[in-house]
């Protein structure tokens, strides 16, 4: 069965599909074939959907984020191409440890302007506690 008879069934949005779309207006170096099939997904459940249909039917699978530091061939690429935009960031502090979840297809320099409040409330903790540390003799 052809993939775009096989995706109408499923319940991503028709907005978010597109057939022989041409690779450079997706990328940051502004070449590249067209994608048989490239799906733009935004939430855990429409990726969920689409693997589980590739699987079953056995049809290649392209994961990219942004679309930057990636060459498409003139020939395109065959399948379903996945653009992930799962937008998250998730930080939490515990036993003075910082651990982040970042969505996949989150962009760097949010991650970055999200990242510099606690890397400052860290460095003046870090910078008062070595202050008013007195070791005892």
């Amino acid at each position: 069965m052809e993939i775009k008879n096989l995706i109408e069934n499923l319940k991503i949005p028709k907005e978010k599909i597109f057939y022989n779309e041409p690779m450079k207006n997706h990328t940051t170096f502004k070449i590249g074939g067209p994608a048989q099939c490239l799906i733009k997904i935004d939430n855990i459940e429409n990726l969920k959907e689409i693997l589980e249909l590739a699987k079953k039917n056995s049809i290649k699978i392209t994961v990219i984020g942004n679309g930057s530091n990636i060459l498409v061939q003139d020939n395109g690429i065959k399948g379903i191409t996945l653009m992930i935009k799962l937008e998250k960031i998730q930080i939490q502090e515990k036993n003075q440890k910082i651990q982040i979840t970042v969505g996949a297809g989150e962009k760097l320099g949010k991650l970055a302007r999200n990242m510099l409040p606690k890397r400052n409330n860290r460095l003046r903790r870090t910078i008062w506690n070595t202050r008013n540390h007195r070791r005892s003799s």
